[in-house]
């Protein structure tokens, strides 16, 4: 899915779930998608109907904000980030590109590579303690 219409449809996939993994290791998504993380993505993310964990770069504006999420909604940090998002759900798996050139989204519906991926996940999470 190339370019930003293509990024904001694999998130709007996503909303579909009950439980969402994420790791967002992006700080500059504006430059790509607008402001439709926080105007459309994240009212509906949190919106009390979906478990959400995430992992995001480790930063006082992150931090702030996971405080005012709800209690579904679970952060852990990282010290780095990239300009690249992941979601996992259900059995897809969803890899986001913020280039500023050529962004794009990968959706991936591939059993074993969710599998693996959902694997690096938990391996990650549990580290991130």
């Amino acid at each position: 899915m190339p370019g930003g219409e293509g990024i904001k449809e694999a998130y709007r996939l996503s909303l579909q779930t009950k439980s969402l993994d994420i790791v967002c290791l992006t700080e500059n998504y504006e430059e790509v998608i607008g402001d439709f993380f926080d105007k459309e993505y994240a009212p509906k993310l949190y919106d009390g109907t979906r478990e959400t964990r995430e992992i995001l770069p480790d930063s006082p504006d992150n931090r702030a904000y996971a405080l005012k999420k709800g209690e579904l909604n679970q952060t852990r940090f990282i010290t780095g980030q990239a300009e690249s998002d992941m979601l996992l759900f259900d059995n897809v798996a969803i890899l986001i590109s913020y280039d500023h050139v050529s962004p794009y989204a990968c959706v991936i519906e591939d059993n074993v590579l969710v599998k693996g991926m959902k694997k690096q996940f938990e391996a990650l999470w549990t580290k991130l303690k």
